[in-house]
């Protein structure tokens, strides 16, 4: 069956959010096949037909995602699909061994995320759209190309409008040019706020006064003031143009103050006019600014969907046992800081962060019994609980974008000298990020509580990290450890002498830095 390729790519986009294969089903195709044919296309997937269309018929009604559970402990999931045609599209998969909550954020957060890339890449099509029409019409409008290609080429998050106020400033050879939004805008929504580039006479006080005494444009119109002589508290005004910024109704206005001398002229001429073509160089400006303000609040809210993601991941084993909450958390910090003193990359270090705060998805696959045993675990236990490392593995390799986390995943538990698992690596034949993250895990579970003991001072921790060189642990691993627990003092689980444990905030915040430096 042919399949639209934006329906294909979305389909794409949630199989790598989930980790599980999406498949796209027409609604009314679907309806042909189960009245027409026993061998419709709902039989790969071992999905009910009557179910999934009744599902269909609920995401149409609510446009929203719909979840029903199979007798053999399989949760399937139906999720709406955008296209522009009036034919109903939508994703159908299924998923195994997972508790049907967690089912439920992974699926709710991935239909968020999925219907944010949309509005993320139609933003950016008006973006390559605007950009077109603008170098076409006017080859002194490049400008806007050269921000459009910074912009492609950002970090997630970033942020143009002080580049994009300096380049128009010296296109149309201002003093200064100013953003002055309302006071009661909400700068959140609109990924805008007051700034100003140039002279360092001119401020923001000076442009907000000037507003006040002039009769600002309305939209569409353009305010142009030349030959003036009027004294503000710290510069003296010649000439300066007005548009206003913002759809339906202005948030603000760009201000552009003082023109320095005529376009053409060799030699500076000072405070001579500025013209409508300055003026519409200042609307094409405007109308940037506010598309790709937005773009920068949808990456926001998309970062937070990522965060969502990674946060529910991390936290689905940790809530099953209160004793190890917030030991991922701390696990992917310590790394940090370890990795960051063998002199690794900020990228590499960010990396083994991430991979720490995900090392021990796998047991969300380890069954309860063996999982919160109080007492020793038997050597069947023992095997079971050796697979996770396995199992967390195989739920991230559907990750595209996690993928550089599945070292530290794997083999986190290999020993340097060849004893560990699950595949009892050597030496350097275990990842770096790997050893390092070996060293952070076993210096948190020492100095954290369980169920079966107390956890132990900093001290002990030490020794018997000294005591595991070259047999258990990375020699550059653990003395990097040693010196970060000197530089510092360090947080643990029981909050005894090191300090309080990490703050949201702190976690938030390390999460997002994250996110941007490896461009997630």
């Amino acid at each position: 069956m042919y399949f639209p390729e934006s329906i294909q790519q979305q389909c794409d986009d949630l199989t790598h959010l989930l980790g599980t294969e999406c498949f796209p089903f027409s609604y009314s195709e679907s309806r042909k096949n189960l009245s027409g044919s026993s061998d419709c296309q709902f039989v790969s997937l071992n999905v009910d037909p009557a179910q999934a269309l009744a599902a269909m018929e609920r995401c149409k009604k609510q446009n929203k995602f719909q979840l029903w559970d199979v007798l053999d402990g399989t949760v399937s999931y139906v999720i709406p699909l955008v296209h522009r045609e009036e034919e109903d599209w939508f994703a159908i998969g299924t998923m195994r061994d997972l508790p049907r909550s967690v089912v439920q954020k992974l699926v709710s957060t991935s239909f968020a995320a999925s219907r944010r890339q949309i509005l993320i890449e139609s933003q950016d099509q008006i973006l390559l759209d605007a950009e077109l029409e603008l170098s076409q019409s006017n080859s002194e409008r490049q400008w806007l190309r050269q921000l459009n290609l910074q912009r492609i080429d950002r970090k997630r998050g970033a942020h143009l409008p002080k580049q994009a106020l300096e380049t128009l400033r010296n296109i149309i050879d201002a003093e200064a040019i100013a953003i002055s939004l309302y006071q009661d805008i909400d700068v959140g929504r609109h990924g805008l706020e007051s700034m100003i580039s140039g002279k360092a006479t001119w401020s923001l006080d000076d442009v907000r006064l000037l507003l006040q005494r002039i009769s600002k444009p309305g939209l569409g119109d353009t305010a142009i003031l030349n030959n003036r002589d009027n004294s503000l508290p710290l510069a003296q005004l010649k000439s300066c143009i007005v548009v206003p910024l913002g759809v339906p109704e202005p948030i603000g206005y760009i201000v552009a103050l003082n023109r320095r001398r005529q376009a053409g002229m060799s030699k500076p001429m000072n405070f001579t006019e500025f013209n409508h073509r300055d003026g519409q160089l200042m609307h094409d400006a405007a109308g940037y600014l506010l598309v790709d303000g937005h773009s920068n609040v949808l990456f926001q809210e998309s970062e937070k969907l990522v965060l969502g993601m990674l946060r529910t991941m991390s936290n689905a084993i940790e809530a099953r046992d209160p004793y190890t909450f917030g030991h991922s958390e701390r696990v992917g910090r310590v790394a940090y800081e370890i990795a960051a003193r063998l002199a690794l990359s900020e990228v590499a270090c960010q990396e083994i962060y991430v991979s720490g705060v995900l090392h021990d998805i796998g047991k969300i696959g380890i069954p309860d019994h063996v999982l919160l045993k109080a007492g020793k675990l038997d050597a069947d236990e023992l095997r079971i609980i050796q697979q996770h490392p396995e199992i967390g593995h195989k739920i991230l390799e559907e990750f595209d974008k996690l993928k550089f986390a599945l070292p530290g995943v794997l083999y986190h538990h290999e020993r340097v000298d060849g004893t560990g698992y699950p595949h009892r690596l050597k030496g350097d034949s275990i990842p770096l990020m790997a050893r390092i993250l070996a060293v952070s895990d076993a210096y948190d579970a020492m100095t954290s509580s369980r169920v079966y003991r107390n956890a132990m001072g900093q001290e002990r921790a030490i020794e018997i990290l000294q005591n595991g060189l070259g047999t258990q642990w990375d020699e550059g691993a653990v003395m990097a450890c040693i010196n970060f627990i000197g530089d510092t003092q360090l947080v643990t689980a029981n909050g005894t002498t090191e300090s309080s444990p990490p703050d949201a905030n702190g976690e938030r915040w390390q999460l997002s830095h994250a996110l941007r430096v490896l461009q997630l």
